[in-house]
């Protein structure tokens, strides 16, 4: 009686076994369909994504067109000494530099817009000899703004005084 006890035994576990591949190789499959649903969705949502990513990336490309190192070309600057008009333009923030024999004249900062061609300064701080263009706390210079190969061309200006000037990249 042992002999068949421990045989029943033995094929009770090989039915065990085989009813538990069974149920693995169900649950393998489950497991494949439902990784295979998640990995289209992810699909999905990175497709949709990528238009939104590259129309961000093209507006990040227009605020890009105008950061830089700026020095002006037109009009030119006449006069005595050695001059430079540099501005210098951040993720944001603005200066622009007059300097005459390497020392600064003129100087205006502060926060800016750009939608791709309206360039707008929020003037926070200059010179003693510019608080005519910001209060202390801040005027407005408001320019059309056009980009040709190396050079910004600029059209505009404050309620004061308007410009038309070139400047062309240098960093």
């Amino acid at each position: 009686m042992r002999l068949s006890t421990n045989k029943n035994r033995v094929m009770e576990q090989k039915t065990i076994s085989k009813n538990e591949a069974s149920s693995k190789n169900q649950m393998s499959r489950g497991n494949k369909n439902r990784f295979f649903g998640i990995a289209v969705a992810i699909v999905a949502i990175l497709f949709c994504f990528s238009f939104t990513f590259k129309s961000h990336v093209s507006s990040e490309n227009n605020t890009n067109q105008i950061i830089g190192v700026w020095k002006i070309v037109s009009p030119g600057l006449n006069g005595e000494g050695d001059q430079k008009k540099i501005k210098i333009i951040t993720e944001g923030h603005f200066i622009w530099t007059h300097t005459l024999n390497n020392q600064i004249a003129l100087s205006l900062g502060g926060t800016y817009t750009f939608d791709g061609d309206t360039y707008t300064e929020n003037i926070k701080y200059g010179t003693p000899n510019m608080s005519n263009y910001y209060f202390g706390d801040g005027g407005k210079a408001v320019y059309k703004v056009k980009f040709e190969d190396n050079k910004m061309y600029i059209f505009g200006g404050t309620e004061k005084e308007t410009f038309t000037e070139v400047w062309e990249r240098i960093e």
